[in-house]
């Protein structure tokens, strides 16, 4: 018969750990009265975030084929492990993110045609693009995933540590998805950099030539979705609140998701930088201390 202190091993969580990456088989589910700003009822921020929302789907599954195109030419067992565990987990991110589309097509927001857009442009332009003075095998949509990864590590960071996400702020799935896709963001933020570690011998100079291009495209993508938006919320808007409503987005959530981009951003440009430099797991396993699907 078990004792008590065997049932209690045998019942007890294992011990975090962030090498792991574990694929989390989460099921969110979004309020179908999930009010139309529902960010500080601050349309800007709101629509920042919806932003967000569209281009994430499209964005890891660029991520995941570009690691995965070159997964054969990795011979260390740990990371090809870890590889396999930062696709399951980029494929849930995709899949959650796309659920809350719903939501904005309920509410009548048309963004089918700026989804078609990002998904041509990271698939069938970045994934074959070639920079003319590399002959190798370029790998550059690799760099880009590299690149882009260390902004969505850096923003998860963030998410933690400044961005308001209290009970009243923003509606609780909402902030639980942002949460939980963050802390996974800072668990496999080296991957793709290790894996063009170990497929590119030019990977540092090709990086540091691909992350301007790419923070650049990312910023300009998230201006016109946030815009598009708010253009297509015209007749809910009042022309007189947009200076107040836009400083406070500015000042607010968009001063506190790059709290540390900034400072952190430039890191990326040393040679030897890697992305665990940023010893923030922490925070992932704080949050996903008392998670019943952690």
């Amino acid at each position: 018969m078990a004792t008590t202190e065997t049932k209690q091993k045998a019942t007890a969580k294992k011990p975090y750990d962030p090498e792991e990456i574990k694929v989390r088989r989460v099921n969110f589910s979004f309020d179908k009265k999930t009010p139309r700003f529902y960010y500080k009822e601050n349309p800007f921020s709101t629509h920042f975030i919806n932003t967000l929302h569209i281009l994430f789907p499209t964005g890891e599954r660029f991520f995941v084929n570009s690691v995965l195109k070159h997964q054969k030419q990795i011979t260390d067992e740990k990371l090809k492990k870890q590889v396999r565990n930062f696709c399951g987990q980029e494929g849930v991110h995709s899949a959650m993110h796309e659920r809350f589309w719903k939501i904005l097509h309920d509410n009548g927001y048309k963004i089918d045609g700026y989804e078609h857009h990002i998904d041509n442009l990271l698939h069938k332009v970045a994934a074959k693009i070639k920079i003319p003075f590399f002959k190798d095998d370029q790998h550059i949509d690799l760099v880009a995933t590299a690149c882009l990864e260390h902004f969505t590590a850096l923003f998860g960071h963030a998410i933690f540590m400044h961005v308001d996400v209290n009970k009243g702020t923003v509606p609780e799935d909402i902030a639980e998805l942002f949460q939980w896709h963050a802390a996974e963001e800072i668990e496999h933020k080296h991957v793709a950099f290790e894996v063009m570690q170990k497929v590119d011998g030019q990977q540092y100079t090709k990086r540091v030539i691909v992350m301007p291009i790419a923070s650049v495209i990312l910023y300009f993508y998230l201006s016109v979705g946030t815009a598009m938006l708010m253009y297509q919320d015209r007749k809910y808007l009042k022309l007189s609140k947009l200076p107040k409503q836009f400083y406070e987005f500015a000042t607010g959530l968009f001063t506190d998701l790059h709290g540390d981009v900034v400072r952190e951003y430039f890191t990326f440009f040393k040679k030897n930088f890697h992305p665990a430099d940023l010893n923030d797991y922490s925070l992932a396993e704080n949050f996903f201390k008392d998670k019943a699907y952690a």
